[in-house]
């Protein structure tokens, strides 16, 4: 069977046969890198940008457009939350809006993503899916199958790791039609599911919940302007609850609107017991 890596490989080959281009050449000419057909040869996984940039040059379907379509139709019929089937195909619960706003996953991840798909959703759900994300209805098959077909591909089990640095960020919210999510996906989920319903999250957990690092949490713990925490013992929990109220606090229409808290905010407060200005700061 046939993952995205694979594809790439496969028609990178075909093009050297029917052009006799070094591989040196072609790598230089489409990338500007004379080592890249080496290391894909050599089990290299570039990103699906880099990907899509090199099947264009070989006169080829990219890959990112159908996939970026997949990824939208199948949670518009199944109805899953993106933050979950990020967490639960790709590791990542911001996956699905990295990838929506542009970010380009390494091709390992695109395939493990569509194997997960695949695996998750009936053989009519798989049908609508590819109908909504523009693959033609006699494709569907093949596309299930594992053989490409106009440049979609499959893989039970992508054997490259995604490597990309990534901050995550918190994405909660339906997209497409609200229905039943089907039963082997629900079983697939159900561990997901209760650890993102936990009432107390660590500062990792809460930092992927608003879309910050972990050390903005330590640092807002600090200087004070960040969300109410909890202490138990030597642990640190934030509820979801004060999460939810810290950022809808720092909702804004427009980067001039002053409501913004910050730093500066905090220390003029005259309640602030730091502020010089409080009498009954000591100071």
């Amino acid at each position: 069977m046939n993952d995205p890596t694979t594809y790439l490989l496969q028609a990178v080959e075909r093009f050297l046969d029917r052009t006799d281009m070094a591989p040196a050449r072609l790598g230089r000419e489409s990338l500007g890198d004379p080592s890249f057909v080496h290391g894909l040869r050599r089990g290299r996984a570039p990103r699906l940008d880099t990907a899509d940039r090199l099947l264009v040059f070989l006169g080829e379907r990219p890959v990112g457009p159908d996939f970026r379509r997949e990824v939208e139709a199948f949670l518009g019929v199944t109805g899953i939350k993106p933050y979950l089937f990020g967490a639960s195909a790709a590791g990542n619960p911001s996956f699905v809006q990295r990838l929506l706003e542009g970010c380009s996953p390494r091709l390992g991840t695109v395939g493990r993503v569509r194997a997960w798909m695949e695996r998750n959703c009936s053989v009519a759900d798989r049908r609508e899916i590819l109908a909504l994300a523009g693959i033609r209805s006699g494709d569907s098959d093949a596309v299930m199958e594992g053989v490409v077909r106009e440049g979609m591909t499959t893989s039970k089990e992508g054997t490259m790791h995604e490597t990309e640095d990534e901050i995550p960020a918190h994405c909660d919210c339906s997209a497409g039609a609200m229905r039943t999510i089907n039963q082997p996906m629900r079983k697939t989920m159900t561990n997901q599911v209760t650890h993102e319903e936990a009432p107390y999250l660590s500062t990792t957990g809460a930092a992927t919940f608003l879309g910050l690092s972990p050390r903005t949490l330590d640092r807002y713990r600090v200087t004070g302007e960040g969300p109410a925490f909890f202490r138990f013992g030597g642990r640190i929990r934030y509820r979801r609850e004060d999460l939810e109220d810290w950022a809808g606090a720092r909702r804004m229409s427009s980067t001039s609107d002053g409501r913004h808290p910050s730093r500066r905010d905090h220390r003029k407060n005259p309640e602030n017991p730091e502020n010089p200005e409080n009498p009954g700061s000591g100071k």
